[in-house]
């Protein structure tokens, strides 16, 4: 968590209104031993059109998807659960799995078509102790009733990102084991039965070891993007950013655009009217999929955006204490705004909740956004 022990942690509901990395990229990788935190967010705001708010709540949510109803399912300390458009619960949906499926870190949610998958934590018996140990889950759960469909094998260590298709559900983390098999980092299951598949993509070289991860994932048509610390991949040089064949496995001859290049430690890959943004570590980036060129709109930015996510035209950013944005067009902004990529103008979108703002994810849903995050007066 970056602010102090009495930061209050806020969940907001916010309207809607080639390798190419450099000498400098390669020496940091190999000396940096910092992995990013995984932040924790427990509160929710209901906003207006304007910003203003006008609902909050205690609900302790790490992670959000939509669910084509105006409301969302959530995941966090809470379990797996549905919010109503109005942010509140909905008692009706879920089951015992479902609730007791918590989250503190390695908290993912992904939807495709009536399925939901997840990453989280389960408590089971340690043998021999009578004790009990959290592990690592990928879950299935039916979107419309909650009911668990299937348990994965067990990754070794936590789950950083997610991606979905028909046949396989794609994850990305720090394990080095899924059950009993080897996988460094990327593994793929059977997304009708959640057997471990007898894919693996290409060797990555990790560097540093200690901070060995992949952060991101995005299935895209015939591509599968990811993005980890990683300085190699299928035994080429490339920094941070590659693409898969998503049937396969196999690396494929994509190269990221220089104005990417040095997007270190990608912690999520957008792809999106033909662009690829990339919020990192260290710096938020994107570029054209086709010339490799900045987007107009990107000038528009002071600061940073740690998160991103699109509706439409509409591209929605989240900053935070560490890479704060402050302003979009030459107009105030708080660590949230949004940009019309049809336009490359900023808009009027601007919820101010507090003096400290850190937003863990944005997620659009109908006529409202769910924003995942820490608000609050005092970071002392």
């Amino acid at each position: 968590m970056r602010a102090g022990a009495s930061l209050l942690l806020l969940l907001a509901v916010l309207a809607v209104s080639s390798c190419g990395a450099s000498h400098r990229a390669e020496t940091k990788a190999a000396t940096t031993r910092k992995t990013p935190a995984e932040p924790h967010y427990t509160y929710l705001a209901l906003t207006s059109r304007s910003g203003k708010i006008l609902r909050l709540s205690n609900l302790a949510v790490s992670s959000a998807v939509a669910d084509g109803r105006d409301g969302w399912y959530v995941n966090g300390a809470i379990g797996l659960a549905r919010l109503l458009p109005s942010g509140k619960l909905d008692s009706s949906w879920g089951s015992p799995e479902s609730r007791k499926l918590g989250c503190s870190v390695g908290c993912r949610l992904v939807k495709f078509g009536s399925r939901l998958y997840v990453a989280g934590q389960r408590s089971e018996t340690v043998p021999g102790t009578g004790g009990e140990a959290r592990v690592s889950v990928v879950e299935a759960f039916d979107a419309g009733t909650g009911a668990r469909l299937w348990v994965g094998p067990s990754p070794s260590q936590n789950v950083y990102a997610l991606a979905a298709s028909s046949t396989r559900v794609y994850v990305g983390g720090a394990f080095t084991s899924v059950g009993n098999m080897k996988r460094h980092g990327l593994a793929a299951l059977d997304a009708e039965t959640g057997r471990l598949l007898d894919w693996s993509g290409p060797r990555i070289s990790f560097n540093p070891p200690t901070s060995a991860a992949i952060f991101a994932l995005t299935l895209d048509g015939s591509r599968l993007y990811l993005g980890g610390t990683f300085l190699s991949i299928g035994g080429k040089r490339q920094f941070y950013l590659a693409a898969l064949n998503p049937a396969t496995g196999a690396l494929l001859s994509w190269k990221p655009p220089q104005a990417v290049s040095g997007a270190y430690y990608p912690m999520q890959i957008l792809v999106t009217r033909g662009q690829l943004i990339i919020p990192g570590y260290d710096g938020f980036f994107a570029a054209s999929l086709r010339t490799g060129r900045k987007p107009s709109w990107l000038a528009e930015i002071r600061g940073s955006a740690g998160t991103v996510t699109v509706d439409g035209s509409l591209l929605y950013l989240g900053a935070n204490i560490d890479q704060s944005l402050s302003s979009v067009g030459g107009a105030r902004r708080n660590n949230l705004a949004a940009i019309d990529l049809a336009t490359g103008r900023a808009t009027s979108w601007a919820p101010d909740l507090a003096p400290y703002v850190d937003v863990g994810a944005i997620v659009p849903s109908g006529g409202r956004v769910l924003v995942v995050g820490s608000f609050t007066d005092s970071i002392g």
